[in-house]
């Protein structure tokens, strides 16, 4: 089992500094363009259908959030963070992040970004603050056309799924307590 959790530790981190070499703007042009009818397949799946979200299916995976996710059915709202968006993070904040030790800090991150609600982008310009789970309070911001979720930019809103939606965003979600 500590051999398991050190492989993906290793392919969490192997993924975090590929990201902050430097994945290509191109790359991220249009998360999911290669699917071509999103509302086929469940929320979980499609996070897996698009390398540019990798480092967060892989959270996703580490913390065993992944379970929860395949087994919903309800709608629910998924903001996915880019690989691009941990390009920020330090990596002693990422170590401490997927440290097995730390599980607890890691769902709540995960946790962070999903709400057992369905919210379409023309809900987050109605709400000043998303409550997310009731101890959670996610900032919500507009400038122009722009929509901020936690201090993160949407990037690519309302994707559908088969049992919710999701909004891609360029960071990760900020929360005020």
């Amino acid at each position: 089992m500590k051999t398991n959790m050190i492989k993906n530790l290793a392919l969490v981190f192997s993924l975090f500094l590929i990201s902050t070499i430097g994945f290509s703007q191109e790359m991220m042009d249009e998360p999911l363009s290669g699917v071509e009818n999103t509302k086929e397949y469940k929320t979980i799946d499609l996070i897996y259908m698009d390398k540019d979200m990798s480092i967060f299916a892989n959270l996703l995976t580490l913390s065993g959030l992944d379970a929860s996710l395949e087994m919903i059915d309800g709608e629910h709202t998924l903001f996915i963070p880019t690989n691009e968006a941990f390009k920020d993070m330090s990596i002693e904040k990422f170590a401490e992040l997927t440290n097995p030790k730390n599980r607890s800090m890691l769902i709540e991150f995960v946790n962070r970004h999903f709400t057992g609600m369905k919210i379409d982008s023309s809900q987050l310009t109605e709400s000043k603050i998303l409550d997310m789970d009731g101890k959670n309070m996610i900032e919500i911001s507009e400038a122009g056309n722009t929509v901020y979720v936690g201090g993160a930019t949407v990037v690519a809103s309302d994707i559908e799924t088969a049992n919710g939606v999701v909004h891609v965003i360029n960071d990760v979600i900020n929360v005020s307590k």
